[in-house]
Parts: structure tokens; sequence; C-alpha cells
């Protein structure tokens, strides 16, 4: 990074024409060499990204994470579905307005929202970065399927996360306070749309690739979530390096926020 001094993070609100509200995480740096739009995964939120955006804007982009629809600060009264947090997503550059470079980042289940939007605008995005992510769903697997059945009931979504967890051998990246916090104000709603998505998307890596965008793939050496075979054949489908990064496992923003950054910025941005 160049610079010593980290910018701020500003939360603000973008009110779009159905009636969402979609929360943000902001850093706006002097400069400006692009703009990087980060989508997370399930049982997730735009703090998944704090540690990643200050050093992002030290570099010279405006940097935005999102709640994406009914989750944590984001509310909305529907419908819920990968189309429609992927146009949550177009909507949301089309506010900005930018007519500098944007670059779009999905981690997880983050990663087929950001592939939606690609097939959806693909002159919209000058790169697409998906982290331990894939090209497609993982099928009904047995913590997807555990998930689905819990939703039906009324355990919180706290308890239901993290058994979620346990079963992938996962932790929990963020303070127990602000988890807790932000599935109390989940919408059930969405996190059942996130797994159906999950578990029934396709294979999309040819389509992607026939978009022409410049995409680039990224996951933790431990990454687990996302089989690691799988994220190889789609980095080779889409004419991408994969860049593994060391000591990491599913979410290499929060495990290592500064190589991370620094793979975006060199390796993903393709910038000098």
């Amino acid at each position: 990074m160049n610079r010593t001094a980290l910018e701020p993070i500003s939360k603000t609100f973008v009110d779009l024409d159905d009636g969402t509200s979609l929360a943000l995480h902001t850093c706006t740096p002097d400069d400006d060499r692009g703009v990087v739009v980060l989508v997370h995964g399930i049982f997730g939120s735009k703090e998944d990204f704090d540690a990643v955006l200050p050093r992002l804007a030290a570099e010279g982009f405006t940097v935005c994470a999102l709640d994406q629809r009914g989750c944590y600060e984001s509310s909305s009264e529907g419908p819920f579905s990968l189309e429609t947090f992927a146009e949550d997503v177009i909507a949301l550059v089309e506010e900005i307005g930018s007519d500098i470079p944007v670059h779009l980042v999905g981690q997880g289940f983050g990663g087929l929202v950001v592939e939606e939007a690609a097939l959806l605008e693909p002159d919209f995005w000058d790169s697409v970065t998906l982290v331990s992510s894939g090209p497609g769903g993982l099928g009904r697997t047995e913590p997807l399927a555990f998930v689905e059945e819990q939703l039906a009931g009324d355990r919180p979504l706290a308890e239901i996360n993290q058994e979620f967890l346990d079963m992938l051998h996962m932790s929990q990246d963020q303070p127990a306070e602000l988890v807790a916090e932000r599935l109390a104000h989940t919408d059930r709603r969405a996190v059942a749309a996130m797994i159906d998505a999950a578990e029934h998307t396709p294979d999309r890596t040819q389509a992607l690739h026939e978009t022409g965008i410049d995409f680039h793939i990224v996951f933790g050496e431990y990454a687990d979530s996302w089989p690691i075979a799988g994220q190889i054949a789609m980095a080779r489908g889409l004419d991408a390096e994969p860049v593994v990064l060391k000591g990491c496992k599913d979410h290499p923003v929060e495990d290592s926020p500064q190589a991370a950054a620094r793979a975006l910025v060199h390796n993903f941005l393709q910038l000098d």
C-alpha cells in the first residue's frame, strides 16, 4: 500500500425504486482510480469488508460494500432471488453514475451475485473478482440442506449460522455482538433465497467467459466451502490465473486484509 494513513469508513443508504434501501460502507479517497463494489456471502454483511475497504481506498479507489437486500441494515419487502440481488448491485452502480472503471468483487455466495450482475449487464464492469466462490451452486449439500430446513421453523438465525459454520469447520470472523445484531435484523426470506441459489444455480463458466469481462479468481490456501479443484477449473475456463493467499481460509479479506487488498490492486485490477 502506498499510504500510511487509512481512509475512514462512512455509512450511507441508497434508496431504490422498488422501496429497497441499501446500507453501504464506503471509503472515498482524494484521487479516484476507479470504483470497487464488494458483495458479501450468506449470513454476511458489509462489515465483512471493513478491514480491506480503507486499504483499497489508500490506493485511490472509491470503495463500497453493501448489505444485500434484507440483510442487516438493508431493508426490502422483496422479492428475494439471485436476480434481484444482482439487480441491486447494478442499480447501485447506476446511482453512483461513475464514468471511471468499475470493479466488482464477490465473496462466497456474493460471487454468484456478481456473476449474475455480469451476465445481466456485461458492459458495466471493467473486472469481476470471485473470492472463495464458484461458477454455480454447490448442489444440496448437508450444511445447505440444514439451513434450508431450519429456516422453516422459528429458530434464531444466529443459532442456525453458528451450527452452519460448525458443519463447515469454519470459525466466526466477526465479533459475536455484531453477528447477533446483524442476524437479528436479517430477513429469513433473504437467507432462504441465498440458500436456494447456492443449491441450484448452474455452472455458468462458458456464459461468463463469453461476456469478455476480465475475471479474476482468489481463494485462501485452506479454503473448503467451495472445492479448490472447482475454483481452479473455473479459473481455467475464464482464462484467469488463480491467486492463492497463504494462511487464509474461505474469507481472505478478513483473514489477511493487507494481502487481500494487495492482490486485488496488483493482480486482480491489473494495475502497476
